[in-house]
């Protein structure tokens, strides 16, 4: 009805609303249309003015008007009653210009009314009125639930249970008959279709319509909560970073927006989030209307589903909390605003505006994680006393813990070691946090981030999540990139090398061996060693604990096998040299290989102490990681380096190091686990000392 751009059902239930007593100055922002907008339609409709509680004078009430109501447009204040006294004596035969004299109006005025009311203008005493009007349409029920419709010369007969086909029927007719300028014709057809759709169509639309509503509304209770995986849910601990890397379809959108859902539910009302994707689009797209975006999220129902203010750049929560959306195509858009939490979502895909990168704008938005995500009422930091003993205590567990590194099975190792610490600080809870979700990518910025003291790392390849993808996905993709450089960071999501690095993916995934262990059967060891890049401090870098071994192959090449990794970081030296001897005893080492650049005698001493009765051979780096380096890429080339961890767990940031070698990312962060690997397979295969090399003879 009319030119709108609302439906006619969104029209109805807007009047519906105002039936109920919603004003229209209420009404207007929900749907979206100005309040005029609603007068006119409620005009055409036919419906009063409740808002101002003032009558209608343009529509007749179903009731018609009363006798003493005086007719606005009336210059001598004609009311009801008179103009039907008028009208009357008018049909029944007394001249116009007599009656319209002595009421004081036109005459033009007495032919009006009686046009209006369906009556011939005769002004001749005597004559006979009858009521003129549009021809009426005859129904007539026939049998099979049929009815026949006729107007003038015109007839059709519908089917009562399809009504709508005989509309689309119906209106096809109309169409051609007004092509071909039969216009009684197409009026006729027009009548007729306007009547199936008034009495048939119309009522049971706005029936079915009704009952879903009611449906709706019953059923209108949030779904059951998400059961998220280990890599998909927060960290435990007080940590200020949450560092998601996983593959295409890994579920990292999914795990961001629950956690920011949850920030979101703590806060409530004047709570402050900020969302932070690539470009404003990826924000809206994603992770807010997407898949598994905010909005997409079970917990909602129809009532409590946040609302999307484009024009603003915000996400409303029902509780009244507000996620302001960022590109990072501005980043400056992000000084002045702070929040409690922010999920920044594709990290390693937001471009260099200018001069600044990445990790130039997730500054900026660090620098706006400056309200409290909820009152804290512990102390701002405890003695100096009690937070040393409470991490060292926590990092003395850590080290008898069976914990592999950054990359353990589900992403915990160093990352929930840090959270930790930093709780054993006396870290509030209550600080601000920020997520990072991403697929990874060799840039320095994601690598500064991954080594940051409190952030925490988790880690998912798509292969996780294969389950809830289309069937088929992952072993397509498989078939097309299975080894290479590609596979390695979309599907299994792990930091690779940039082209011309010396470890590349497709050495990595050859060097993986699906085998038994070599421990035990075919392919036993028969020299195992513990290689150590140590720190001084436990605050440095890690301290690099590489196991590994040589054998003998049956075609008679020597091969070195890469068993575990057992780096860590925030150790003090006497505690990695108790993991270094531990690891020598599990794996049953015949020698330790211990660079001494840093620490010096420090190295052999505190090695000792822990209750090493091993050899221990100290190695000094003379030369650059590149030179060291290359001899050992010659061999993961000719296939004589193996990685099969005893434990089944990944080396994962292992092979990340490796990868890191001469690229872009060497000086982005520490190589400890790749030097330690570098100085484990020299000594294995390149320049072993005598004494392991087994029996041999010499001649005095």
């Amino acid at each position: 009805m009319g030119r709108s751009k609302l439906a006619e059902d969104t029209w109805d239930a807007l009047f519906a609303e105002e039936a109920a007593g919603v004003p229209r100055k209420v009404l207007a922002p929900k749907y979206g249309v100005h309040i005029g907008t609603i007068n006119r339609q409620a005009s055409l409709r036919g419906l009063l003015k409740r808002q101002t509680g003032a009558p209608d004078h343009r529509c007749k009430p179903p009731g018609g008007w009363p006798d003493d109501r005086v007719i606005p447009q009336s210059r001598v204040g004609m009311t009801v009653g008179c103009w039907r006294r008028a009208g009357a004596r008018y049909l029944a035969g007394e001249p116009a210009a007599d009656i319209a004299r002595e009421f004081g109006f036109g005459e033009n005025g007495l032919y009006s009314w009686a046009h209006a009311e369906g009556c011939q203008k005769k002004d001749v005493p005597g004559a006979v009125f009858r009521p003129t009007g549009p021809k009426p349409i005859t129904l007539e029920n026939l049998p099979d639930n049929r009815i026949h419709l006729r107007h003038r010369d015109r007839a059709f007969i519908l089917d009562r249970d399809d009504p709508g086909a005989a509309f689309e029927t119906l209106a096809a007719k109309a169409a051609a008959l007004a092509a071909a300028g039969e216009r009684e014709a197409c009026a006729s057809d027009l009548r007729m279709a306007d009547l199936i759709r008034r009495v048939l169509i119309e009522p049971e639309r706005r029936r079915r319509a009704a009952e879903a509503s009611d449906r709706e509304v019953a059923d209108d209770s949030p779904a059951p909560p998400l059961i998220l995986r280990a890599a998909q849910t927060p960290p435990g601990g007080a940590w200020s970073t949450w560092l998601f890397l996983g593959g295409r379809g890994a579920g990292k959108t999914l795990a961001g927006a629950s956690w920011l859902a949850d920030q979101a539910e703590r806060l409530g009302a004047g709570g402050r989030l900020a969302l932070v994707g690539p470009t404003l689009h990826d924000v809206r797209e994603v992770m807010i209307e997407g898949p598994s975006g905010l909005r997409a999220l079970p917990r909602w129902t129809r009532a409590t589903r946040p609302a999307y203010e484009p024009s603003r750049r915000r996400l409303v929560f029902a509780n009244g909390c507000i996620a302001h959306a960022f590109s990072a195509e501005d980043p400056d858009s992000l000084r002045g605003p702070q929040f409690s939490a922010a999920w920044a979502d594709e990290f390693c895909a937001w471009p260099a505006v200018g001069a600044r990168g990445a990790g130039e704008t997730l500054a900026l938005l660090r620098m706006g994680l400056r309200r409290p995500l909820c009152p804290s009422t512990a102390p701002r930091s405890p003695s100096p006393l009690h937070g040393e003993e409470t991490v060292s205590a926590a990092v003395s567990s850590l080290s008898r813990s069976d914990g592999e590194g950054d990359h353990a099975k589900h992403g915990g190792g160093v990352g929930r070691a840090r959270a930790q610490a930093a709780s054993a600080r006396g870290a509030s809870a209550s600080a601000p946090r920020l997520v990072v979700t991403t697929t990874p990518r060799p840039t320095r910025a994601l690598i500064a981030l991954r080594d940051e003291p409190s952030c925490v790392l988790t880690h998912a390849g798509t292969a996780d999540n294969a389950g809830h993808l289309s069937p088929g996905f992952l072993d397509e993709l498989r078939a097309l990139y299975g080894g290479t450089r590609r596979e390695a960071q979309e599907i299994e999501g792990r930091i690779v090398a940039l082209d011309g690095a010396l470890f590349t993916a497709e050495m990595m995934a050859a060097a993986r061996d699906n085998l038994p262990s070599p421990l035990a059967g075919e392919g036993k060891l028969d020299r195992v060693i513990v290689a150590l890049d140590p720190t001084a401090t436990a605050t440095g870098d890690a301290c690099g604990i590489i196991v590994a071994g040589s054998r003998r192959r049956a075609d008679g090449v020597r091969e070195a096998v890469i068993l575990a990794d057992r780096s860590v970081r925030g150790l003090s030296p006497d505690q990695w040299a108790r993991r270094a001897v531990q690891a020598a005893r599990e794996f049953d080492a015949r020698a330790m290989v211990a660079e001494v650049n840093q620490g010096g005698d420090m190295v052999r001493a505190v090695l000792k102490t822990a209750g090493c009765t091993l050899r221990i051979r100290e190695v000094r780096a003379c030369k650059g990681k590149r030179v060291r380096a290359e001899p050992v890429a010659a061999l993961y080339e000719q296939h004589r380096v193996r990685h099969a961890p005893a434990d089944g767990v990944p080396l994962s940031a292992l092979e990340e190091e490796l990868m890191a070698f001469a690229g872009e990312l060497e000086g982005a962060g520490s190589l400890d686990r790749a030097d330690a690997l570098v100085w484990a397979v020299t000594d294995l295969l390149i320049d072993a000392p005598d004494g392991d090399r087994g029996p041999r003879i010499r001649q005095l």
